[in-house]
């Protein structure tokens, strides 16, 4: 992705807005995001019983991590937390999944693929490439840009 952005706008790379595209920060972040998955990869691919095992570890210290971690934010921040996040935030944090189900089991049905194939490319799509996407989008860019690049917030 970074190769492409800086491979198109290569004419346009003097004008304010191309200064913009953190070219750097996005590729340290896919980087970060697409090596472990790829070391998973790895493991399960020399190694099956012991991705089993790690997997098994990974999610349950997960799940322990998160309970602790709401229990912890809950205490200290109280629900005045919650009430401070406005309720758009709230609308895309559920509607964005959603919409990458929707459009990776309508993409399926377009190009006639079996039922489990339908199912695999919408859990892909919903899940995994959100999440990618959301994680370039937040730890690349600044929150509010002008198109001087100054910071707004």
């Amino acid at each position: 992705m970074p190769l492409c952005l800086w491979l198109y706008s290569r004419a346009w790379i003097n004008t304010p807005l191309v200064r913009l595209l953190p070219l750097g920060a996005v590729s340290l972040t896919l980087c970060s995001t697409l090596l472990p998955i790829g070391l998973g990869v790895l493991i399960r691919y020399k190694y099956s019983r012991l991705a089993d095992v790690l997997l098994k570890v990974s999610l349950w210290s997960l799940l322990v991590t998160l309970v602790i971690l709401f229990v912890l934010t809950g205490t200290l921040l109280g629900p005045e937390l919650l009430a401070s996040i406005p309720a758009s935030v709230y609308v895309v944090a559920v509607l964005m999944p959603l919409a990458g189900y929707a459009s990776g089991y309508g993409l399926a049905t377009l190009f006639h693929l079996p039922p489990h194939c339908k199912r695999t490319v919408s859990l892909e799509t919903g899940c995994q490439n959100v999440q990618l996407c959301t994680a370039i989008l937040k730890l690349t860019f600044p929150p509010h840009l002008d198109l001087k690049g100054n910071c707004l917030s």
